[in-house]
């Protein structure tokens, strides 16, 4: 559920993806509105033995660098339901990816590094304990997208990535979160698609594959697992995105 519209999600999940053929239905999004308030698509989703969530807030919510997503307090707003459909904190992870630094046309520099502080209480709160961190990737395509709307990439010393990596654990020991780095160098290999707690969490005890995941990056430790939204372009318009091959918004 990338960027995939409600609509063509469920025609996806009919035609493709009975729930008795599916160990576990992940859903890795910024936007849970689209299957809150989708009613068509939420009554399939819960004809699924097993839902699992990567939920991100990145605090850049309805500005210039992501003018499709709501606002970050309304996407905090969700985390208490996304617990209760997946009817297990455990299977939800809180994404606070990318960590971001740009110099925008003003002059002014940016990173939303401090949002995570803000979201620590209410992420506790909902009972989820599990979070992911990234810092964004400076590929080619999106430094040439960003430049066009002059925006520019600044380049952080491992100093200072260090300094910042021992900000957010800090805040994660103190509310008992555990950080899991999504293809970040430096830290120990984490798997987002995890087929072993998939396993572990599975109701009935149902067994997926715990084979690595072919064709990912060399940071990446996922097991095997079908991306039924990688097909279909995001709507969301986040600049920095390094999945979108162009953005015209």
């Amino acid at each position: 559920m990338i960027g995939t519209a409600p609509d063509q999600l469920l025609e996806i999940l009919t035609r493709k993806c009975p729930p008795e053929k599916v160990h576990t239905l992940v859903f890795w999004t910024k936007n849970i509105t689209n299957l809150f308030e989708f009613t068509p698509l939420l009554k399939k989703v819960k004809q699924y033995d097993q839902l699992f969530f990567h939920y991100s807030v990145t605090g850049m919510g309805s500005s210039a660098l992501e003018p499709g997503i709501e606002k970050p307090e309304q996407a905090m707003s969700w985390l208490e339901k996304i617990v209760e459909l997946a009817s297990d904190p455990r299977r939800v992870r809180f994404r606070f990816d990318p960590v971001v630094h740009l110099k925008f046309p003003d002059g002014k520099n940016y990173s939303n590094l401090d949002w995570f502080e803000k979201f620590a209480p209410q992420i506790k709160q909902s009972g989820i304990r599990e979070i992911s961190i990234s810092w964004m990737s400076a590929y080619r395509k999106v430094v040439s997208r960003l430049k066009r709307f002059g925006i520019e990439v600044i380049k952080i010393s491992p100093d200072k990535w260090q300094k910042e990596y021992d900000y957010l654990k800090n805040i994660a020991e103190n509310y008992g979160f555990t950080l899991h780095g999504c293809c970040v160098a430096g830290l120990d290999r984490s798997r987002c698609i995890d087929g072993h707690l998939l396993n572990e969490l599975h109701p009935h005890n149902e067994k997926c594959s715990t084979r690595k995941a072919k064709g990912q990056r060399s940071d990446c430790g996922c097991t095997e697992s079908w991306d039924i939204g990688w097909y279909y372009k995001c709507a969301h318009g986040c600049k920095y995105c390094y999945a979108n091959p162009e953005i015209t918004l």
